[in-house]
């Protein structure tokens, strides 16, 4: 019995360990067990009775902004996609994921042509979602998804005890949260934090269990996007790579990208 009981002591302090550790590996395989620790369910509490779905409309905007010595890049993506599960009594229970579209960026860092045009094609053959790769290779790199694992530092947990505020036609309720998940961009994921504001609309007057008609979502501080964590480097139009180019990084290229957004859900049609 006393041999038991120190194994399970010792199972124990071994799945203590953070999941995160697991990828501190410098070997191949740490970008694959990274992922599969970071995909791991995270339990809940049991959902309230006012539970709705809620899809991510498509004129989503995200801004990106990577100051490097030599250069200041600036862009803009204007479609988005994905669908959000919003406990509306107890947001922390709030699971979905946001999709970006990363064939509409354009730069607009020398607010002229043709140099935002070639930085916009450039962009796009780093991120292999140009017109000169493949249709399956532009498909599958084509969406930043930011799937939302956990979500914590409410400043108000049930959406129908905040008090609303006029704005316009409507009654706002306003709450900032911190978004914890995984972003997926050319074909790499990594753990992010994001601190979030959501704005839930309804119409003036609407009773406090009512269900909003909109949800704003913006970013409260810019999300930090390492690019040598998704595989982002020089490549030619045709996607292959332009090592001669190796040394725009860091300095005409930013090795750090912030990128804040502008999102907007509705309820989604039953």
């Amino acid at each position: 019995m006393q041999a038991s009981l120190i194994r399970l002591a010792y199972l124990g302090c071994f799945a203590a360990i953070p999941l995160a550790a697991l990828g501190c590996s410098k070997s191949e395989d740490a970008p694959k067990l990274a992922a599969s620790a970071s995909s791991l369910t995270v339990e809940k509490p049991p959902p309230t009775a006012m539970v709705a779905k809620y899809t991510i409309a498509t004129d989503g905007k995200t801004h990106i902004d990577g100051p490097a010595p030599a250069e200041h890049l600036k862009g803009d993506t204007s479609a988005s996609a994905g669908s959000l599960d919003v406990d509306l009594m107890n947001l922390a229970n709030t699971r979905g994921e946001v999709k970006i579209d990363l064939t509409t960026l354009k730069t607009h860092t020398f607010d002229a042509d043709p140099q935002d045009s070639k930085q916009t094609k450039d962009a796009a053959g780093w991120l292999e979602v140009g017109d000169a790769v493949s249709a399956d290779v532009r498909e599958a790199n084509r969406w930043a998804v930011y799937s939302i694992r956990s979500i914590d530092e409410l400043s108000a947990s049930d959406v129908t005890k905040v008090a609303p505020v006029k704005q316009g036609a409507d009654d706002v309720r306003v709450v900032t949260l911190m978004s914890h998940g995984e972003l997926l961009l050319h074909g790499h994921k990594a753990d992010k934090v994001v601190p979030l504001e959501a704005r839930f609309h309804f119409p003036s007057g609407a009773a406090a269990d009512a269900r909003p008609t909109s949800i704003e979502i913006v970013t409260k501080s810019p999300l930090k996007i390492t690019i040598a964590e998704h595989d982002v480097k020089p490549r030619d139009n045709l996607g292959k790579l332009a090592k001669r180019a190796f040394g725009l990084l860091g300095t005409k290229v930013a090795d750090v990208l912030d990128v804040t957004f502008e999102l907007r859900a509705t309820p989604q049609s039953q």
